[in-house]
């Protein structure tokens, strides 16, 4: 399986919470702050919701019934909460949703993009992003994944995805005058190459098949692979332009 190589390095965590600087308000969080007090009419954070830590937007609370989520979700759905958290399973919800089916990339995206926010004490909409996964899939599927975790988007300018000829799973995140680059280690890289080489050659590329057999290997990640473990992680200082 994809976390067994994972599973068995162990390595002191990173932390990135020194010497922070952070403004009180910047524009991005001072127009997010504005829309909600005008628009969004939502109630104090509560019941499932409260695994996100803000008041959802269109919904009351967050569907927690395994009922309520596809059949080969279902028996999945307690252990990935009770091992991940209610937030990343709440992240890898709203990821899966917006990409429109789920894929490893995406997921890894979430379970990045959550781990940048844990190791720089980062709330959501926090954070300035660089992707370095690119704008091709299935690696630029990461970008899905790290919007919705760290709650910089493209609407709100937060995050860059510069083309390039090798995209990495990998990404730069901002918190002040902190920098962190998080990337998909290369062992848990290499498991996820196999595995979907082996979908193609099975499958066909991009075919229905192909697609539920990436549903099932994703399903397996999400429910195995770390975001404590399956991330190479490395603290630097942001640069002038960054801060």
């Amino acid at each position: 399986m994809l976390d067994r190589a994972v599973r068995e390095a162990r390595r002191p965590a990173v932390l990135c919470l020194v010497a922070l600087a952070v403004p009180a308000s910047t524009p991005v969080r001072a127009h997010e702050e504005a829309a909600h007090a005008v628009g969004s009419g939502a109630p104090a954070v509560s019941g499932d919701s409260a695994g996100l830590g803000r008041p959802l937007v269109t919904l009351r609370e967050f569907p927690a019934n395994p009922r309520q989520y596809q059949a080969d979700l279902q028996p999945l759905m307690n252990e990935i909460r009770q091992r991940h958290g209610v937030e990343e399973w709440q992240l890898n919800v709203l990821t899966s949703e917006l990409h429109r089916h789920l894929g490893l990339y995406s997921i890894l995206g979430a379970k990045m993009g959550l781990r940048a926010r844990e190791l720089l004490g980062a709330s959501l909409d926090d954070l300035r992003v660089e992707s370095l996964a690119g704008l091709q899939p299935p690696v630029s599927c990461l970008n899905d994944g790290l919007q919705v975790a760290t709650g910089a988007s493209l609407g709100r300018g937060t995050i860059r995805v510069p083309p390039t000829e090798t995209p990495q799973a990998a990404a730069l995140f901002t918190f002040g005058h902190r920098r962190l680059r998080l990337r998909v280690r290369d062992d848990a890289m290499k498991q996820i190459q196999v595995e979907l080489r082996a979908a193609v050659q099975r499958h066909g590329d991009l075919s229905p098949a192909y697609f539920a057999e990436v549903r099932r290997i994703s399903l397996e990640a999400w429910r195995d692979l770390d975001r404590k473990q399956v991330f190479e992680e490395t603290c630097e200082p942001a640069t002038k332009a960054e801060k």
